[in-house]
């Protein structure tokens, strides 16, 4: 179930998602990326709410200190935990591109960062709640989408990052959390800057991203850094959270002459993580095309020049529009069992009839099923299993009526000769040709049942009655 769904009342998120202060707090800076982007690395992910969730997918390698290496070990052994990054609220993806390779290559850990909305690629505007539903998508990837051990991903928060972080990790199984630069509500957030005459702007909203209660519920090992001269978030707050906070494995890091920013607060982050978090137990590859060579995993219901995972069906999808295109969602006709097609307008004479062969396709058409653009576009058509395996028999049963023809007229082949010429099996069911039962010429020029010279096919050695088909 999606915690997010039972966020407070209509009236609360109708002020969390109106609120100017959103303006203050997720000031989303120029793109820095395209959906053409980070080729092999960029990804779609479809949240539980249809939100559309750009994301760069990082794998990592095992390291382990010197001393530390089993027999046999290879140094290229894949990482063990995966990171799902919260950023700061200047930067998007692409900003942290660099940054997320560092963090792969220094922990040894798979990270995964999703993008905020209105941030990057990402649609929509961003607050409290979007912003969630946006990193909620991520963790249902990693458990859903790469069957991720939930104990093997730790939240790691920056800034702004750090309140969806503990969100999350107070009310997510996981195996870690990680925040830098951490502030205990918006309310002490914005107090600290804009003084007590904004307290009307904060009264409504005095539970937006109120992470020193949230503590309370956190129950996994935590990291927090902070430097001792942030200006922007005062250390105190930090200093609140780790007493607030109810795991017994929890480590405060203070760094002395540092502000907000600085790279000094990720060396502490790098330096600390071994100490506090097993980031070497299980190595495990992400295996995205595994997945996406699964047939059984395939699903139609998003149209994107990158790959797909869909929380909704936890279901994946290979690109299918042109790199740099904008992903869409399909919307499926009322009622069809196909995802996200529409029956084609265009095709006003079809030179053959097939039968229909469930809802969503329609007679005479060879696939029945247009795939459109947000606008309504034809952008092409796509074949389902169904509708493709109704083609193929349809096509079958015009062979074998030419092949009938064919035995019926005489001048076609000098060696052929009409079905209802002498020496044919009388009562011969012309159905059956081609099917069940084969006849062939024996030396006297009689037609007869042609010996079985194998099992049938199938599982078990069965005769299937519908051969299973899959469309990549």
């Amino acid at each position: 179930m999606n915690p997010f769904s039972v966020m407070g009342d209509s009236m609360g998120a109708f002020g969390k998602e109106t609120s100017i202060l959103n303006r203050f707090l997720f000031p989303s800076p120029p793109t820095s990326y395209s959906w053409s982007s980070f080729e092999g690395e960029l990804m779609c992910i479809v949240g539980r709410e249809g939100n559309i969730v750009p994301c760069t997918v990082m794998p990592g390698t095992c390291t382990r200190p010197p001393g530390d290496l089993p027999v046999p070990f290879n140094m290229e052994d894949p990482a063990s935990s995966l990171v799902i990054y919260c950023h700061a609220n200047g930067e998007d993806v692409g900003v942290l591109y660099e940054a997320g390779h560092w963090l792969c290559d220094t922990l040894g850990v798979h990270v995964l960062i999703p993008e905020y909305p209105g941030y990057g690629m990402a649609p929509d505007s961003p607050n409290e709640l979007s912003v969630n539903r946006n990193i909620y998508a991520a963790y249902d990837f990693a458990v859903n989408g790469l069957h991720w051990n939930p104990k093997r991903v730790l939240f790691f928060g920056r800034s702004i990052g750090t309140g969806p972080a503990v969100k999350l990790a107070s009310e997510l199984e996981c195996g870690g959390l990680i925040l830098v630069s951490p502030y205990t509500s918006v309310k002490d957030l914005v107090s600290q800057h804009a003084g007590i005459f904004t307290s009307w702007l904060t009264a409504e909203l005095a539970d937006l991203y109120p992470s020193d209660a949230c503590m309370e519920h956190v129950q996994c090992p935590t990291l927090i850094v902070h430097g001792a001269v942030d200006r922007v978030i005062p250390c105190d707050q930090a200093r609140k959270l780790y007493k607030r906070a109810a795991t017994g494995q929890k480590r405060l890091v203070v760094l002395e002459g540092i502000g907000h920013h600085g790279i000094d607060l990720h060396f502490a982050v790098a330096h600390e993580c071994p100490k506090l978090f097993d980031l070497n137990a299980q190595p495990r590859y992400m295996d995205i095309d595994g997945y996406l060579a699964d047939p059984a995993m395939q699903g139609d219901t998003v149209a994107s020049p990158v790959p797909v995972f869909d929380c909704r069906s936890r279901t994946w999808s290979r690109p299918t529009l042109e790199r740099g295109s904008i992903p869409f969602l399909r919307q499926p006709p009322e009622g069809s069992a196909a995802h996200g097609y529409q029956p084609p307008d265009t095709l006003s004479e079809p030179t053959n009839s097939y039968p229909s062969t469930g809802p969503g396709t329609q007679p005479g058409e060879m696939g029945g099923l247009r795939q459109t653009d947000a606008n309504g576009n034809t952008t092409g058509y796509i074949v389902t299993d169904d509708v493709l395996l109704a083609h193929l028999k349809a096509e079958v049963s015009d062979e074998r009526l030419e092949f009938i023809k064919a035995r019926r007229s005489p001048q076609k082949s000098p060696t052929s000769r009409p079905l209802d010429e002498p020496g044919f099996p009388a009562g011969m069911n012309l159905e059956d040709l081609g099917h069940e039962v084969e006849y062939r010429t024996d030396a006297s020029g009689t037609v007869v049942p042609r010996a079985s010279t194998g099992p049938p096919s199938g599982p078990g050695g069965a005769a299937s009655a519908e051969p299973k088909l899959f469309v990549y």
